[in-house]
């Protein structure tokens, strides 16, 4: 019997199916619309599910839908109010609608209510009824199981870590009434649980006051914040005279600063007006890498836990990570994959079924494409192309020739990084690629590139790489550096001497790794750049339609889809 997850967050909506301890299927909202980050119940993502797996209503022991009061009862009843929503928000102009829903986001209890409050209580017995109306007619007499928000990012990240006990921590804007929370867990002969040891307020948001930057900023809230990270590294936050709006108050974490439309004015008037936004940045940095890294290594102490899984929005935040990992309190650092709440469908089956931890050994779970439908899909883009007997080597012989080589194979990432097989690929020695890069994708010249680097050579080029290991995997943490990693492969090297690097494991992607290592023996080492592989603003690509028009729209050299090679000069 297997377990169906849905998450309809206002952002990044999706769903999973899991047949024991095995992931079955997962995959976003976003990729089907083409819009990031996409909220509201997850239509095109559950049709793709069903379809790709085949699996009916008697294979389904239950339904597990993330969030008690995220999104609330009168968004899920009209479930075409989340378009409207999800296009307000993501308006860069600020208008009257937007401060209006600032308003009832930030400032009425339905975003705050406690587990305890009389709304809460008072909504509980709707909720199975309202997303019954909402499934296909095939799904609705199964069985819902609701959970709560921080529950599921906790439980999804400690079930992939593999870790039979940890501190577990979230951390995002808001979910059902908190924005962070601390967890002890542990599987043993006495079964599978989690205690919370600490909560902090939606009111009191690490999340949100990351959000009022990046509209302040003039980017947008809820998908930009990455690019306060990058922007960070080239700023100095001490030359910030502004007293920071958090603080700890008897253990309890308190903000004083203003949220939404006010927050973003005020950031402006009082930071933009008088800094530049490298130093806001890296003063935001700063001060969210202070209160996460003190409490983590508060309750790491208190539990003498040594282990520490880490999910939510805010832990998209690859310098952050770094910091937790480099903390002398812990040996081994798990970021969830897909941190952000796309990954809550599949923490809610954790948070339900509450199998021991295992560790994940990829996370390839959404939509493959056969041979013969990569092979249709080519011939109606009117491309010349040839099969390949063996693609990796054409790929590094492409790669080694300094040409730029896209990549669609197997199944699609779960979660927001490309990890090999939906990425654009290059040589890592010159940093002039960056530039032909950032101008063909249209990417903002100061976010870093990362690299994609064998694991078995990982140690030569970054630093401290054991404690977060297998995080990094997934691509979700920063290490320092190597002196050879700087001198050889300035190309995925930020300005702070640090880089996001994917170690690529045989046993995880056998076919990414065979062009690694393809490019190894012919150059003496097996590094490559790696970016995500979409057209400008839209989410990593799904189909083999979208792989063709990516690749003409961006004008690289190669796409090698599937075991077919297209040349944009042929």
């Amino acid at each position: 019997m297997a377990f169906l997850g849905i998450s309809e967050d206002l952002f990044d909506s999706g769903v999973a199916l899991c047949d024991g301890h095995k992931v079955l299927f997962a995959s976003n909202e976003e990729r089907y619309t083409r819009r990031k980050n996409e909220g509201g119940f997850p239509y095109r993502a559950l049709d793709a599910l069903l379809t790709a797996t085949g699996v009916g209503p008697s294979d389904i022991e239950c339904i597990c839908v993330s969030g008690l009061m995220t999104p609330p009862l009168p968004v899920r009843m009209f479930p075409g109010s989340h378009r409207w929503l999800f296009e307000a928000r993501r308006a860069k102009k600020e208008s009257f609608l937007r401060g209006f829903l600032d308003d009832l986001t930030f400032l009425l209890p339905i975003s705050h209510t406690s587990e305890k409050s009389l709304m809460r209580r008072a909504t509980m017995p709707f909720l199975a009824s309202v997303t019954r109306r909402t499934l296909p007619r095939s799904l609705r007499k199964i069985p819902i199981r609701f959970v709560d928000h921080h529950e599921g990012h906790a439980f999804g990240a400690w079930r992939m870590s593999g870790f039979q006990e940890a501190l577990c921590v979230t951390a995002d804007g808001m979910g059902d009434g908190l924005s962070m929370t601390v967890w002890q867990a542990r599987a043993d002969e006495r079964g599978v649980g989690m205690q919370r040891l600490w909560t902090a307020s939606s009111r009191d948001s690490l999340g949100l006051f990351y959000q009022v930057l990046t509209d302040a900023f003039g980017f947008l809230s809820c998908r930009d914040e990455g690019k306060l990270t990058g922007l960070a590294a080239h700023g100095d936050p001490a030359r910030v005279h502004e007293p920071w709006p958090f603080r700890f108050d008897d253990g309890k974490l308190m903000y004083s600063g203003p949220v939404g439309q006010r927050g973003v004015e005020w950031a402006r008037k009082t930071l933009m007006a008088r800094y530049t936004r490298e130093d806001v940045a890296a003063w935001a940095q700063a001060i969210l890498e202070h209160f996460v890294v003190d409490l983590c290594r508060r309750w790491l102490r208190e539990t003498g836990l040594t282990k520490l899984a880490v999910a939510g929005g805010v832990v998209a935040n690859v310098k952050l990570n770094q910091r937790l990992h480099e903390m002398d309190e812990v040996e081994s650092l798990f970021v969830y994959p897909n941190m952000g709440d796309g990954g809550l469908a599949h923490g809610a089956i954790c948070a339900t079924d509450r199998r021991a931890p295992e560790r994940v050994q990829d996370v390839f779970f959404g939509d493959e494409f056969s041979d013969a439908a990569i092979e249709a899909a080519i011939r109606n883009a009117n491309f010349p192309f040839e099969h390949c007997d063996d693609i990796a080597e054409r790929i590094a012989d492409a790669l080694v020739e300094g040409r730029l080589v896209a990549r669609f194979a197997g199944k699609m990432e779960w979660g927001p990084r490309a990890l090999g097989n939906r990425s654009v690929l290059a040589r890592t020695t010159d940093r002039a690629i960056v530039d032909r890069l950032n101008r063909l994708l249209k990417r903002s010249d100061f976010m870093p590139f990362a690299p994609a680097i064998l694991d078995e050579d990982g140690d030569q080029y970054a630093i401290g790489a054991d404690a977060a290991r297998h995080a990094s995997e997934f691509m979700t943490v920063c290490f320092d550096c190597t002196d050879r990693m700087r001198r050889e492969h300035p190309a995925v090297v930020h300005i702070d001497g640090t880089a996001r690097a994917q170690l690529v494991r045989e046993a995880s992607n056998p076919a990414f790794h065979r062009i690694l290592s393809a490019f190894k023996r012919r150059t003496g080492c097996g590094v490559l750049l790696n970016t995500s592989f979409n057209i400008h603003e839209e989410p990593i690509i799904c189909t083999p339609e979208e792989a063709l028009a990516a690749f003409r729209n961006a004008r690289l050299d190669y796409l090698a889809i599937g075991d077919f090679l297209v040349n944009i000069d042929t």
